[in-house]
Order: structure tokens, then sequence, then C-alpha cells
């Protein structure tokens, strides 16, 4: 009998220990168990590492911490120091989320069982996730997650009823088949930064994230444009792979980045970023 592949799952966090306890909270009752777990910390403040520090005492799964000071937004760099210590001789696949996305207690075994379907070739899988309102994202505990993450809850119901939180359908999870191909939920068009996953050669063939990105928005989009111009077979799926979205405020991408971000669309040379996991 073959060994359980290792799976690596990045979490990035930014001064927010409530939410990385809430997301880490949500992996521990995950159905498929073997992996570890990087925390791409991009300057948080004491805290967090605190925070971390408790979970690695207690948690089943190892917990690597990588942080560097506080320079603005520098999310490209320290995603791109975790991506240079996993090699795919080590780790099948890389899962990347964010602090804010709870994980349905399915989640990396639905990452892992695309990939075992595509035969573990080049590729790439983007998830998408329910929009938690700020009522039930207040309300939610530590405790209440392994309850929480098993699907369309009542509770969850409930708050979609009431307009607190959006896209509540997402999280009745349909295995990939021709049904869910004919509700549509197989159009995934892009990459969101907390919810997708790749064969772990391929992010070190297009070189990590671009770090001349210094502020908010248009990373993951520049490296969804490489991942397809690699050639990469890439997927995607709505009530696979599911997350929950803890409600913030949202900072919006500027127009002049949105006209750019169209304009990239179009190339189809661009595979490999200068100012990545590799200076070049």
């Amino acid at each position: 009998m073959k060994p359980s592949p290792l799976i690596a799952i990045v979490i990035t966090t930014y001064n927010n220990p409530r939410f990385l306890g809430l997301c880490l909270e949500s992996l521990v009752n995950q159905t498929f168990q073997n992996f570890e777990v990087f925390i791409a910390d991009d300057g948080s403040k004491s805290d967090t590492r605190e925070m971390i520090e408790r979970y690695q005492k207690t948690f089943a799964n190892p917990i690597h911490h990588f942080w560097h000071e506080d320079r603005g937004f520098t999310k490209p760099e320290i995603d791109n120091r975790v991506f240079k210590e996993l090699h795919a001789a080590k780790f099948v696949i890389t899962i990347c989320i964010d602090h804010d996305g709870v994980c349905h207690r399915r989640f990396v075994e639905d990452h892992l069982e695309y990939h075992r379907a595509q035969g573990f070739k080049r590729g790439v899988f983007m998830g998408r996730r329910v929009e938690l309102g700020p009522q039930i994202t207040q309300s939610l505990t530590t405790q209440k997650i392994s309850r929480f993450n098993r699907g369309l809850s009542w509770e969850l119901l409930l708050s979609g009823l009431r307009g607190d939180s959006q896209h509540c359908s997402r999280a009745l999870r349909l295995p990939r088949s021709g049904l869910s191909r004919f509700m549509k939920r197989d159009r995934v068009p892009d990459l969101l930064g907390s919810n997708f996953s790749f064969t772990t050669d391929l992010i070190h063939e297009v070189n990590g994230y671009d770090e001349n990105f210094t502020q908010y928005w248009g990373e993951d989009g520049d490296l969804f444009i490489r991942f397809r111009n690699s050639g990469a077979a890439m997927g995607g799926w709505k009530g696979y792979a599911i997350q929950y979205h803890l409600y913030h405020r949202r900072q919006e991408p500027s127009q002049a980045n949105m006209i750019e971000y169209e304009k990239m669309l179009a190339r189809r040379d661009y595979v490999r970023c200068k100012n990545g996991i590799l200076k070049e």
C-alpha cells in the first residue's frame, strides 16, 4: 500500500491572531491529515507569534512560522521565503490560504483528490468561498469551528436568509460530476489567493510571486497568468474544497491596477517573473 502524499499548507497572515486561530482550528478536524502548516507572516506583532507558539504545542501536525519585519505590503516576499523551502520530492502539492479563511473539514481532501484525479501532473486547482457576514463572523469561536465547518449549517443558512452572509449555496459540497457541471459549478475564471493549490514543482517553474508588487492587489492575478502561460492544467469548482471567508472591510483595487491586469491577461509569453523566489 502506497503511503499517503504529504501536503504543504501555506497560510499568509498579518496582525489578526483571532482570524488565524479560527483558520488553524478548521484544520484540526480535516478528513485528510498528512500535511504540514507553513505560516507566512508579513510582519505581525508579538500577539500573533504567541498564539502560533500555543498551537505549535498542541497541534497534531507540524507548524512552521516564517516572519519578517513589517515594511508595508510585502506578502509576495514572505510567501516566496516559504516556497523556497518547499520541494516536490517531499510535498506533492501545496495549498495556499489566507488567515481569513475557515476551511470545510474536507477542504484538504478535496484539493488532494483533484490533483490525484489529474495524475499529479503539472496543474493548479482554484476554489471559491462562502462570504460570511459581520454578525456570524463575530459569533464564531474556536470551540464552534469543528461543528461549523461541516457544510451548510442552520446557523449559516439563517445568516444568509437575514442578508448577513452571501453565496451560502457554495457550502453545499457536491462531488465533481456531470451534475455539478450542469449547475455550472466547474466555471472558476481566476485564482483567489485564499483558496488555490498547485503541484509543488510548478511554483518553482514560474518563480513564485513577483516581489515588485508592494501594494495590495494584483499579485495573485499575476501568478495566475504565469501558471496559465506555463501550460499547466487549470481547474476550478464551486462547492468543492469549500472555504468560509471571515468578514472584514476590504481594500478595493485601483482602476489603473485593473486596467493593467486586463492588458496582462492578453500576454502568453510571460511565464517567469524576474524578482521572485530567485532574483534573476
